[in-house]
């Protein structure tokens, strides 16, 4: 199974790392930007900026990654929580990292970081999103 962006736009731009995030195999890679920095979204993350396009490993900090901003590009991420239904298509749901694999909570939808527009209703191994546009960015002013 391939996870990351499937098609869509890819326009993208390289980010510094912040310390310690640990990019697994078969996981997602959103981020968001803090001081900075970009950061890998987990449960609780408010904001969302983009999707890492890296391999499994766990960059320096500092380090540059090509990060895809397109609110156009749609992902595929493995389901953490919750099942999959097509009548989910067009509704939110939340970010989450069980075993360091970061992926869909279906079955939350409190930060509502992604748009679900289709998944896996055979066997609930992914769900394709698009980052929701109200969240992204920092929500911060550059003189914040």
């Amino acid at each position: 199974m391939k996870y990351g962006w499937l098609h869509g736009g890819k326009v993208s731009v390289p980010v510094a790392m912040a310390a310690t995030q640990a990019i697994a195999a078969q996981s997602g890679r959103f981020v968001f930007m803090n001081a900075g920095a970009a950061t890998l979204n987990v449960d609780g993350s408010a904001s969302i900026f983009g999707f890492l396009e890296a391999h499994a490993h766990t960059p320096a900090t500092g380090a540059e990654l090509n990060c895809i901003i397109d609110l156009t590009a749609v992902f595929r991420i493995p389901v953490n929580a919750g099942t999959y239904a097509v009548g989910m298509i067009g509704d939110y749901c939340d970010i989450s990292v069980a075993n360091g694999i970061q992926g869909a909570q279906l079955n939350a939808s409190t930060e509502n970081t992604l748009i679900i527009v289709g998944g896996d209703a055979v066997d609930n191994k992914y769900v394709d999103v698009m980052m929701n546009p109200a969240l992204w960015g920092t929500a911060l002013g550059a003189d914040a």
